[in-house]
């Protein structure tokens, strides 16, 4: 019976996507690296195109957060850190958005991996991403679509390009290890540069504690961006995790 309801679960979730908002066609398999039982790099790679999402010895964690454009932190009943890493290439049958393929590889979840999910709202501790004094410092950007936050390698430089303020309170919930939600009311998307070189330690002490990331962009949001961080109780979405099959469908 469950596995009937099951099914029924990825059907429905499939159809309810509507046409048009499925791979035309897609490859997903266990990468190379786990099958000889080495550990690679195990970073893993998630890059797009206008109609291709190519990801590389990932985690199903790390795709699920990715179709469902979560944080972390916004993710139960996950698959365990020693869990299959994948290599997934998907591509549209014509050039579409980020946002668009993320709900194409929510169905594609649904059909390989018979994966099913349900949604709840729950308040938890949290930092409010908010305009601080004087207002916010970022300059608007005329695109639809940008490439979202990069970082400088070697550096602690963050680019914003052309990417929303959701996406960047989504990034800040990693170094911050806590859900951080956009309440600044801006819409649309800006670009920026957050520079925190100047804000960290250069030189670590021996017997003192690692720097604080959340002293770090206290201190560096408001003077480069106009944004600060507030600590409260904030009703938070998380992706529950049902029930997923770690082999998945190849076609």
């Amino acid at each position: 019976m469950q596995r009937i309801m099951n099914c029924l679960l990825v059907a429905t979730g499939i159809a309810g996507l509507g046409a048009g908002q499925t791979f035309e066609v897609a490859s997903v398999r266990i990468s190379e690296p786990f099958r000889q039982g080495t550990e690679g790099s195990r970073r893993g790679d998630i890059k797009t195109t206008p109609d291709t999402v190519t990801m590389r010895d990932i985690g199903l964690t790390s795709v699920i957060i990715w179709a469902y454009n979560i944080s972390p932190y916004q993710i139960a009943n996950a698959p365990g850190r020693d869990s299959e890493r994948y290599d997934i290439v998907a591509k549209a049958a014509a050039p579409a958005t980020v946002d668009v393929m993320r709900r194409m590889m929510q169905a594609l979840l649904l059909e390989r991996f018979k994966l099913s999910v349900h949604r709840e709202t729950r308040q938890l501790s949290a930092y409010a991403l908010v305009e601080a004094k004087g207002g916010h410092k970022l300059l608007k950007a005329d695109l639809v679509e940008g490439a979202g936050i990069e970082s400088d390698p070697g550096t602690w430089i963050l680019r914003g390009k052309a990417t929303t303020l959701d996406r960047l309170a989504r990034y800040l919930s990693d170094p911050l290890r806590m859900p951080v939600t956009d309440m600044t009311g801006l819409k649309g998307r800006y670009n920026f540069i957050l520079d925190i070189t100047d804000f960290v330690p250069r030189q670590p002490v021996a017997g003192e504690p690692p720097p604080d990331p959340v002293a770090i962009f206290q201190a560096a949001l408001p003077k480069q961006l106009g944004l600060k961080l507030e600590a409260r109780r904030l009703p938070v979405e998380i992706v529950v995790i049902d029930h997923f099959d770690k082999v998945p469908v190849e076609q």
